[in-house]
């Protein structure tokens, strides 16, 4: 236990010092003023009240911040990870008393905490400071976004859709050889957040909707938007449902990762 009280007492001693944990710590805030301030404005000085460019702004923005989080925050792990291989820091690791398996999940449970407040500030902000700003024309329904959201919704979303974290981290320290290619996987990677969204349009509120189940934020997100949207469609599953796969699913798809990162260390 001495050992990991070390490493968090280097990780807060770092927090604001390294630039990796300084972004990590800055996201949430600038993204909450992107779509609670900025793009709002933007969109209001752009477009009539109402009109269907300004709801599927809004919709796409709310989406996002649905999303984002806890993919970028695995990222950002997956670059650390891979600085500390290039630097030889994992095989200084892999002969002290942590390990690297050790260090590894250190890394994912400390990412993922701040992945979780990482969402409670985009998304418990978003409904704070911008709820008005997030009223859409849906289905011909003037629905508001963040209305039905409580804050136990919005915890529960955050610890569920953190739970992509240790899959991102893992998979990208795996397979990237260094920095260049890990940045052009994060990009690709983020189809992850981007075609999730798909599950907007009509074509998809039917049973064809399961097709983004492949991707871990498809679970939680879909539960949101349900809630939000107050879809009523026949195919959907229960709230809970939703987050129980995902949970399981990505928590799953993490473990098989972190062995394939642990296995190519070796």
């Amino acid at each position: 236990m001495k050992k990991y009280l070390s490493l968090i007492k280097y990780e807060m001693k770092n927090l604001v010092k390294d630039l990796m944990n300084l972004f990590m710590l800055i996201y949430p805030f600038m993204m909450l003023f992107i779509c609670g301030y900025l793009l709002p404005a933007i969109v209001s000085k752009t477009s009539e009240a109402g009109s269907n460019s300004q709801a599927i702004t809004m919709l796409i923005a709310f989406v996002l911040t649905l999303s984002i989080g806890g993919f970028m925050m695995g990222a950002m792990l997956g670059f650390a990870l891979l600085d500390n291989r290039d630097e030889n820091i994992l095989l200084n690791i892999a002969v002290s008393p942590v390990t690297v398996s050790g260090y590894a999940t250190f890394k994912i449970i400390y990412t993922y905490i701040l992945a979780v407040i990482s969402n409670l500030i985009m998304v418990g902000g978003l409904k704070w400071m911008a709820s008005d700003a997030y009223t859409v024309n849906y289905g011909g329904m003037e629905i508001g976004l963040l209305d039905s959201l409580n804050f136990g919704y919005i915890l529960i979303f955050s610890l569920v859709s953190a739970l992509i974290v240790p899959f991102v981290a893992m998979i990208l320290a795996a397979v990237a050889k260094n920095k260049i290619e890990g940045f052009a996987l994060v990009k690709g990677g983020g189809l992850i957040v981007m075609l999730p969204m798909l599950i907007l349009l009509d074509t998809f509120q039917d049973a064809k909707q399961y097709i983004f189940g492949i991707f871990p934020n498809f679970w939680p997100l879909k539960a949101l938007l349900n809630l939000t949207l107050n879809s009523t469609a026949p195919a959907n599953l229960n709230f809970w449902v939703y987050m129980i796969i995902g949970t399981i699913y990505p928590i799953a798809l993490g473990y098989f990762a972190l062995k394939v990162f642990l296995k190519k260390l070796t």
